[in-house]
């Protein structure tokens, strides 16, 4: 065990922060010699084998196996570290708890989740147990996120870098970082965490992975929208000081969405499934294909607007409609492997 406690968890996350030049270095110092490299992607998989020589004669050779991946994909720095030891796992796994790393649901023994993930700060361990060939090979998989400068910090788009609650509690603070549930209605209920919460900075994070709170399915600004914080009084957010790339902003009205986008937008009216949700065919200077631009309205309480299925932006200016922009929903990017 003596190589396997070498490589403590302390040493892991050191190693997050080496050069490929310097971690192959300080890995064949361990006795570990490059077994290739893979592809899954844009993202290459270096892996190294652990090969000891045996000592003196009167000592038997460690007979544990262990594998080390290195990858790395845009911000986030990978090591992939398999052992056949369980003992050795559960060291691993010990030493992250004592280090501030949580999992919400270890303790659950209502689920049986494929990994167990331990989160702290900008670092994530994802701990799990696979059978290959009838050898149970325990794996902990460290992440290192890399966070934006302040100064890279200008536009609502910028926050689809921050995938987990954990993320924005170390950038931003836990006391502007709320948990919360967010209902879209009968039974789909998610974990959601919302970013200056009743402020016109709000952001609500939606995330994919429900049981860790990280992988955004879409950020949402302005509007008011279903909280179990609020249950009682919704609050409404609609102008918010969040600007898009592309220009737009929560509270603009729609006669400068026209302007911006230089060309006519169709919305869907009262009678639609979505109603004021403008139509990804009216994309020109804005792209309205990776975001969903929802439109508020003061005066469409009418028969006309109650039972039209699509209207356009022109149209509805020149019937004097006061129509603006309530909510941005924003999606991220697919961006593979890691987020």
């Amino acid at each position: 065990m003596a190589a396997g406690q070498e490589l403590s968890a302390d040493k892991l996350i050191d190693m997050l922060s080496l050069s490929l030049p310097k971690l192959e270095s300080q890995l064949l110092h361990k006795k570990y010699q490059y077994a290739g490299i893979e592809f899954s992607g844009d993202t290459a998989f270096n892996t190294y084998e652990h090969r000891p020589v045996g000592g003196k004669k009167n000592k038997q050779a460690d007979p544990v196996r262990r594998r080390f991946t290195r990858a790395v994909l845009k911000n986030t720095f990978t090591l992939i570290y398999q052992t056949t030891s369980v003992n050795e796992y559960n060291d691993f796994t010990g030493e992250l708890k004592k280090k501030g790393f949580y999992c919400e649901y270890e303790k659950d023994k209502t689920i049986s989740p494929a990994a167990y993930l331990y989160q702290h700060g900008i670092y994530t361990a994802e701990a799990s147990v696979k059978k290959i060939r009838d050898t149970a090979w325990y794996s902990i998989c460290f992440y290192r996120k890399l966070l934006p400068a302040p100064s890279e910090l200008k536009f609502a788009d910028d926050l689809l870098q921050f995938t987990s609650h954990e993320y924005l509690v170390v950038y931003f603070g836990a006391n502007n970082v709320k948990r919360d549930l967010y209902y879209f209605g009968g039974e789909d209920i998610v974990k959601c965490s919302i970013l200056f919460m009743n402020t016109n900075r709000q952001v609500i994070f939606i995330w994919k992975d429900n049981l860790n709170s990280r992988k955004i399915n879409n950020l949402l600004i302005g509007g008011k929208h279903k909280l179990k914080s609020q249950q009682i009084n919704a609050k409404s957010v609609e102008d918010n000081n969040w600007w898009l790339k592309s220009g737009i902003r929560a509270g603009m009205p729609l006669s400068e969405l026209r302007t911006l986008n230089n060309k006519n937008i169709a919305f869907c009216g009262g009678d639609a499934p979505n109603p004021g949700l403008v139509l990804p065919e009216s994309s020109s200077r804005i792209d309205f294909k990776n975001k969903d631009v929802i439109l508020g309205c003061t005066k469409c309480d009418d028969d006309k607007f109650l039972h039209a299925k699509i209207m356009s932006a022109d149209k509805a200016m020149t019937e004097g409609r006061n129509f603006f922009i309530l909510t941005i929903a924003l999606y991220p990017v697919e961006s593979g492997l890691f987020e």
